[in-house]
């Protein structure tokens, strides 16, 4: 009989890595909040469960009995495998260490007691607090929810008159977790993409990314390319994670560079989302980072990676801006699927819908992965894509 692979999470996002568990031969167990989640269609068995929902999801693997139980893609499931891993003494990265990976302030509270730089925070429990932080961290400064995913709840604070209104839509994203208020960190900001094997860590891609004028937190494009490829950040990067002692899998990390030091924004212990884990870090490296996850949670030892590739490709994670309105019509979608080097493209909205400006990663209107040869054919691709769209609103 095929092992079985049991997935906590099944959007969107999930959706590659159910496709690989199928492809390498396993019988899939998905859970996810929706009947309708998209991880279903591909999955052997789909159950409706909510990735936070431990005891459910306990029962459910229970049931099942798999030899392995993973997530990718998403930050609210990490503890939720882990917890499950450790209840049924399956190979897992271990409760306490999720939940280092998963909790921003845990993660601060790390950084300043091991010597890697970060910005000043403050966990706050009440509005009381959160203005005593802000007395004391000036303005700007950002609030966020402590356990959190997709930037959701995440805002800059520029003036007291707003701090109430913004500090109230942040509890709303709060998993009974404090607000960590911290201070504004300017400068250019990265990505780091990796992964820990049981004997150490590999930091296999980077990007530069670019936010939206109207939301500064949220992300408009992830750009990687082999200019990108800064060595100093990898060294940061895997020196990080060896020390948080994260015992195997994939990784994403965030950093600002400021005044001449890089600082941990935030890092995670699972891909980053938008399909840079499977599709983008594959493309880049030559690593496929979903299959070393899915071999370790099944009790493989992996200790050396391999050969990395050297690779001058260029590739783009790119988010869509429209304009706000109802949509009438959508032009030009399959004639950009067909071009050579657009590798995936998805619009999260139809005709008849509102379009709105991003409040977070979760609202942004769509995306597109491309890639070229070199950086000037990518760009120039890019300009191609996006005056290819065309969005008529009534």
């Amino acid at each position: 009989m095929a092992k079985k692979v049991m997935i906590v999470g099944g959007g969107q996002w999930q959706v590659p890595i159910i496709k690989k568990a199928k492809e390498l031969g396993f019988y899939v167990i998905n859970t996810n909040l929706y009947e309708e989640s998209e991880g279903f269609k591909y999955a052997d068995v789909g159950i409706v469960a909510d990735v936070l929902d431990k005891k459910k999801n306990l029962k459910i693997a229970e049931e099942y009995e798999p030899n392995a139980i993973i997530t990718d893609q998403s930050d609210i499931a990490v503890p939720t495998v882990a917890y499950l891993c450790e209840q049924l003494s399956l190979p897992g990265i271990g409760f306490d260490k999720a939940n280092l990976f998963t909790d921003k302030y845990r993660m601060r509270e790390f950084c300043c007691n091991n010597g890697f730089p970060t910005p000043k925070f403050y966990c706050c429990f009440s509005f009381s607090d959160l203005k005593k932080a802000a007395v004391k961290l000036g303005y700007p400064f950002v609030i966020k929810p402590t356990n959190n995913q997709s930037s959701r709840g995440v805002h800059k604070i520029c003036t007291f008159a707003e701090l109430e209104i913004k500090y109230n839509d942040t509890l709303n994203y709060c998993n009974s977790g404090p607000v960590l208020a911290e201070q504004f960190i300017g400068g250019t900001e990265y990505t780091v993409e990796g992964f820990k094997t049981a004997a150490k860590h590999y930091s296999l891609a980077v990007s530069k990314k670019k936010h939206f004028r109207e939301n500064e937190v949220v992300a408009s494009r992830l750009l990687y390319s082999k200019s990108m490829s800064i060595e100093e950040l990898k060294r940061i990067n895997n020196m990080l994670i060896e020390k948080m002692e994260l015992p195997f899998g994939i990784t994403h990390a965030e950093y600002k560079y400021w005044n001449g030091i890089f600082y941990l924004i935030e890092v995670a212990a699972r891909g980053g989302g938008t399909k840079i884990s499977s599709h983008i870090v594959p493309l880049l490296s030559g690593i496929d980072t979903n299959e070393m996850l899915i071999r370790m949670a099944l009790g493989e030892k992996i200790e050396e990676i391999g050969d990395i590739s050297q690779t001058d490709m260029s590739v783009v994670l790119e988010f869509f801006v429209f304009e706000n309105g109802r949509v009438k019509e959508i032009r030009g979608l399959e004639k950009i699927k067909s071009l050579e080097n657009v590798i995936d493209i998805s619009l999260n909205f139809k005709i008849g819908d509102y379009l709105y400006p991003p409040t977070d990663d979760r609202s942004r209107a769509g995306y597109f992965i491309a890639c070229d040869e070199s950086k000037d054919g990518l760009l120039q691709l890019i300009e191609q894509i996006k005056t290819t769209l065309e969005v008529i609103y009534e």
